[in-house]
């Protein structure tokens, strides 16, 4: 009878769980309804969403100040430079999630950002030391990126 309520327990406390809110693949973080790599290797923004893409994923695309707090602790924990899914490429100064061609609902600019240094800063990134706040930077330069997947969709890799 033990034996039974103990495997009762477990089904409830370690498998529910993980079919009620999603589960990712290893080397995948997940928070709310995504799972998130944070990559390890450096690309610039143009590669970096490929990598992504690859991945059955996209950059990441934030959407509220709690995801963005999420993220600000996984960069403060690992450290780097990390692209995300924004862009003004098509027109300067309308940033959009490249992936939805959405205009942000939510921003968490630095102080004096986006400033379109040397009229040539077209994506959008974050790194330690930013504390969760984002910087417009030119897309050719390579830098680490993090790819979004809903945590119902296995990845790829």
């Amino acid at each position: 009878m033990l034996f039974l309520d103990l495997t009762k327990f477990l089904l409830l406390a370690v498998i529910l769980p993980s079919y009620v809110e999603g589960s990712c693949q290893p080397g995948w973080i997940h928070f709310k309804t995504s799972c998130y790599y944070f990559s390890t290797n450096s690309l610039n923004w143009q590669q970096a969403s490929a990598d992504c893409k690859g991945r059955s994923a996209k950059l990441v695309s934030v959407d509220t100040s709690q995801e963005n707090g999420f993220i600000a602790e996984e960069v403060a924990k690992v450290g780097g430079s990390y692209w995300f899914d924004g862009t003004d490429h098509d027109t300067e100064g309308r940033w959009i999630w490249a992936s939805s061609k959405e205009l942000f609902d939510f921003t968490a600019w630095l102080p004096h950002e986006p400033s379109n240094f040397e009229n040539n800063e077209d994506c959008l990134m974050t790194q330690k030391g930013y504390n969760g706040q984002w910087n417009d930077y030119a897309c050719y330069h390579a830098i680490q990126f993090i790819c979004e997947l809903a945590s119902n969709d296995p990845p790829v890799g």
